[in-house]
């Protein structure tokens, strides 16, 4: 059930079902609500933790009862009565700065200590618990890996590769465009999505 403060028209909570009982949580406790749901920034424990429902407040939606478009509704209400700063009506942005902020990061430990770049997984989204920082490794990812790179498609990634293999890696994103024959436009589209760690 979400609830909202009738006096402010605003969202203020949701009521969560829990071993302990129906709890109460507060909207400031709500990381981020999508179609599948709601996503909390509170554990289990502390939702179990939390108090009872007043029942003095209105009940929004009862999603025992659910109208038929419910979470559309209810994302449609929330962007027009959230608070302007609450972390779910920014959570788009900020999933957003966050890639932003993992990619420069990467880009920068890339640079200045390859080794540990490696160890960590930098630019290696195909392997499994790799700290790929949003970047691709064209020295070392599978093809189907730079073929998720902005602006190349099929044919361009397979040329990547190949050429990659003949001459045993890549020094920049310069050498990649010059031995490739890429065009100044495809050369900045990978910019700051490619990192060339040493074989």
């Amino acid at each position: 059930m979400v609830l909202c403060e009738p006096a402010q028209d605003i969202f203020d909570g949701l009521v969560v079902a829990s071993p302990a009982g129906d709890r109460y949580v507060s909207a400031e406790d709500v990381a981020v609500i999508h179609e599948r749901g709601v996503d909390l920034a509170i554990s289990c424990t502390e939702v179990a933790a939390s108090p009872r429902p007043h029942s003095a407040r209105r009940i929004k939606w009862d999603l025992d009862q659910p109208p038929a478009r419910l979470w559309e509704e209810i994302e449609n209400w929330l962007r027009a009565h959230l608070p302007p700063h609450h972390t779910a009506r920014d959570a788009p942005l900020s999933h957003a700065q966050a890639r932003l902020a993992a990619r420069s990061r990467a880009l920068k430990l890339a640079r200045d200590n390859p080794e540990l770049a490696m160890e960590a997984g930098i630019g290696r989204p195909d392997l499994p618990g790799a700290d790929h920082g949003y970047v691709v490794d064209i020295n070392h990812a599978a093809l189907g890996v730079i073929g998720t790179l902005p602006g190349l498609d099929e044919r361009l990634a397979r040329q990547i590769a190949e050429a990659r293999d003949r001459i045993s890696g890549f020094a920049s994103l310069e050498e990649l465009g010059m031995v490739v024959d890429l065009t100044g436009d495809e050369v900045e589209r990978l910019r700051g999505h490619v990192v060339f760690l040493p074989n």
